[in-house]
């Protein structure tokens, strides 16, 4: 059967050493290169910096470290390997589903419990790219089924 979507190739398995690299060293660079951009005055105003920078230069390495880890192949890449990748891969997508949902429920309980005012955090990034994610996985999955049965159907004729 001639498959119409490209299909994702995992990376080598060297690049899962490349993965646990960046986890461990991503962070403290991160931080070096703070501490230099602001010692050479190319960052003035570090309240400004911390606030817009914080989180892109703590989360990049560690998604990019994942990332490389989960995009690995194993030693020994086989069938039940690729199963429980899909697995895996599928259990994630739900439970970041369910966190993702159910966020703001914790974020305001939090905020109650520190006798703060109820308010809606900012998760409409975090929804959108949950929307994407997941409208990409329907449709992919619609059209290759649609495709699969369209070929058996020509087969069986």
């Amino acid at each position: 059967m001639k498959e119409m979507l490209p299909q994702v190739k995992l990376l080598p398995h060297r690049y899962k050493r490349y993965g646990i690299l960046v986890l461990i060293v991503g962070i403290p660079l991160m931080m070096l290169l703070t501490l230099a951009l602001i010692g050479l005055g190319i960052v003035t105003d570090t309240k400004t910096f911390f606030t817009e920078w914080n989180n892109p230069m703590v989360y990049y390495p560690i998604i990019i470290g994942l990332a490389l880890l989960n995009f690995s192949q194993e030693k020994e890449e086989d069938e039940m390997v690729r199963h429980l990748r899909y697995q895996a891969f599928m259990n994630g997508v739900f439970y970041l589903i369910i966190g993702i949902l159910m966020l703001p429920l914790f974020y305001n309980a939090f905020r109650l419990l520190r006798g703060a005012t109820i308010e809606m955090p900012d998760i409409g990034g975090m929804l959108g790219a949950l929307m994407l994610l997941l409208i990409y996985t329907y449709g992919s999955f619609r059209y290759k089924l649609h495709q699969t049965r369209k070929a058996l159907e020509a087969d069986a004729e």
